[in-house]
C-alpha cells in the first residue's frame, strides 16, 4: 500500500487487513520498490497515483513488473485527470479506483484484479472461487460478463447475483472502465445500465461491438426503451430485478459458438 498521506493511509491498511490481506506499507515509491526489492512477496501493487518524489506512480508500476512479472497492480486517486487519465480514458490495461472509496468497493476491485491477474496466467492468487450456483439456474457453461453500471450498490448486489448462478462477472463502473476491459478480455455478454456518466449505454454498445461484434447485450434500465434496428438482438432488462429476472433473461441469450479467452496482451 503506497500512500503519502498518513490518515488515508492508516485507513487502507486497516481496510486491507480486515479483508484479510497481509498488508505491507510505503509512503512513496522510492519506499515501496525498495520493498520490493528486499526479496518479500507481494501479490498486489496499490498505489495512489500522485506521489510525492522523484519516483511517478506509472513508473513505480512499470519498474515492480520488471521485478515481479505475475504482481497485479491498483491505482487510487481524487483526481479524473492525472498521470493515468487522458481525456476522460484510462490507460490501456490500467486499474483505477476512485477516492473516496467504501470498504466494499475495495473489495470487489481487488478481487477483480487479482482475478483478472491469475487469469493472465500468473498463478494461484488468494482469491476466493464464485458460490455455487443453484442447480436449476445454472446453464451448462456459465457466460463470461462484463457489466457496466454506476450506481455502487446496484452494480455490487447485481454481480453477486451473476456470480451465483454461476457466471464469471468483469465490473465497471462507466464506459472507459468497460472499454478497457474490452480491450483485455473477451466477453460472451456485455450488461449495461442505459444512462452512464458522459455516455450513454446504447453508445457504449457501439464501441463495445467494434472491438467484439459476437457480444451479447443486455440494456438493464427502468425506462421503456426498446432497441433501434441496428440493436434489434439486444434484450431489455427491466429495473428493478431479481436473481430470477437475471437468470430467465440470459437464458434468452443465444450461446456464442467460442468461449471467452484473454486477449494477448
Amino acid at each position: 500500500m503506497v500512500e503519502d498521506d498518513d490518515d488515508v493511509r492508516a485507513t487502507a491498511v486497516e481496510l486491507l487487513s480486515e479483508l484479510g490481506y497481509r498488508v505491507l506499507k510505503a509512503s512513496d515509491a522510492t519506499a515501496a520498490l525498495a520493498i520490493i526489492d528486499s526479496g518479500l512477496p507481494v501479490d498486489l501493487l496499490f498505489t495512489d497515483v500522485v506521489m510525492p518524489g522523484p519516483l511517478r506512480s506509472p513508473e513505480l508500476a512499470r519498474k515492480a513488473r520488471e521485478r515481479l512479472p505475475n504482481i497485479a497492480v491498483l491505482f487510487t486517486s481524487g483526481y479524473t485527470e492525472n498521470a493515468i487519465v487522458h481525456g476522460g480514458r484510462l490507460d490501456e490495461g490500467v486499474n483505477l479506483i476512485s477516492k473516496p472509496y467504501s470498504r466494499e468497493a475495495l473489495a470487489r476491485k481487488i478481487r477483480h484484479v487479482l482475478a483478472a491477474e491469475r487469469q493472465r496466467g500468473a498463478g494461484a492468487w488468494p482469491v476466493a472461487p464464485p458460490a455455487p450456483a443453484p442447480q436449476q439456474e445454472t446453464p451448462s457453461e456459465g457466460f463470461t460478463i462484463l457489466f457496466v453500471e454506476d450506481d455502487d450498490l446496484i452494480r455490487l448486489t447485481t454481480a453477486e447475483m451473476l456470480k451465483d448462478l454461476g457466471h464469471i462477472v468483469v465490473e465497471a463502473s462507466g464506459a472507459d472502465e468497460a472499454l478497457v476491459a474490452l480491450q483485455t478480455c473477451v466477453f460472451d455478454v456485455l450488461i449495461t445500465d442505459l444512462e452512464l456518466p458522459g455516455v450513454s449505454g446504447e453508445a457504449l454498445v457501439n464501441q463495445a461491438r467494434q472491438q467484439q461484434p459476437g457480444l451479447g447485450v443486455i440494456f438493464a434500465t427502468g425506462s421503456d426503451f426498446v432497441p433501434p434496428d441496428g440493436l434489434a438482438d439486444a434484450i431489455v432488462l427491466r429495473k428493478p430485478y431479481d436473481v430470477g429476472d437475471l437468470a430467465a433473461t440470459l437464458r434468452g441469450l443465444r450461446r456464442p459458438t467460442s468461449r471467452a479467452v484473454e486477449k494477448d496482451a
